[in-house]
């Protein structure tokens, strides 16, 4: 992998791992039973590897204080797939609070303590982790079909919150910094027509796309219609996904955090 492609998929991952994380105490575990747990904890540890393994055949590679949080996370987050019960008790809540500020502080030692960059991988975790919670949530009404659905209108009000956000940064970028790179034979970026090509796919596909069919999931979790509302989640997080690699491609190549 090139350079450019190795900070995308390291920012993806670590984004991916610390958003799922996050969203954790959304919907009580009480609600669902410990299972829904493990299998969000499942994938935080997977990405969690996946980025280690991306960040490790870096140049310069990690510090010893990335070593540490990595081997921290991974270590508590095996430690709370196997010992954490349906009711989270006091010791479960200090190890996930112990959890997001290693993930800050990775996020701070990664980024080299860069505004831009630090606000932006913020911005897309917080994306990238609610699109997933919400999916896997919806997933598992499958072995819980008695769980309300609740939780899952909850998970959307915070996605389109979070989106919302998001698209107004993006235009506020865009129509500051970025304005340069749509002018007709514009010299910056990838080109004139690359450059509306990538940005217009960042905002059907990230942005457009996720937004609108987040109130079809929407309507039919109001319907109890779960399992529907649930393969449609399936298509917003893809989409999401989709639109936040480009987007960090974008940034990572040129520095705009749209």
């Amino acid at each position: 992998m090139n350079s450019v492609t190795q900070v995308v998929f390291q920012a993806f991952l670590l984004a991916f791992a610390f958003g799922t994380q996050m969203y954790a105490p959304v919907v009580n575990t009480r609600l669902t039973g410990v299972g829904f747990y493990k299998l969000g904890t499942a994938i935080v540890l997977s990405s969690l590897v996946f980025a280690l393994g991306v960040s490790y055949s870096m140049s310069p590679g990690l510090n010893q204080l990335q070593w540490i949080c990595y081997g921290a996370l991974i270590v508590l987050n095996a430690v709370t797939f196997v010992f954490h019960q349906d009711h989270k008790n006091l010791l479960m809540w200090i190890i996930y609070g112990i959890q997001i500020v290693l993930f800050l502080t990775l996020t701070f030692l990664t980024y080299g303590q860069n505004p831009l960059w630090i606000n932006f991988f913020l911005s897309s975790m917080a994306l990238l982790g609610i699109s997933n919670f919400a999916m896997i949530l919806g997933h598992y009404y499958l072995v819980v079909p008695k769980l309300s659905e609740e939780p899952l209108i909850y998970c959307l009000f915070i996605f389109w919150i979070v989106i919302f956000l998001k698209m107004a940064s993006s235009l506020s970028v865009l129509s500051s910094i970025g304005a340069g790179y749509l002018e007709e034979n514009t010299v910056l970026g990838d080109g004139y027509m690359y450059n509306w090509l990538f940005i217009s796919m960042r905002w059907l596909w990230g942005y457009a796309a996720p937004f609108i069919l987040s109130f079809f999931t929407f309507r039919l979790c109001k319907l109890r219609s779960i399992q529907s509302a649930t393969g449609v989640l399936y298509i917003v997080e893809f989409f999401v996904i989709v639109g936040e690699l480009i987007s960090v491609y974008i940034m990572t190549k040129h520095g705009l955090p749209i």
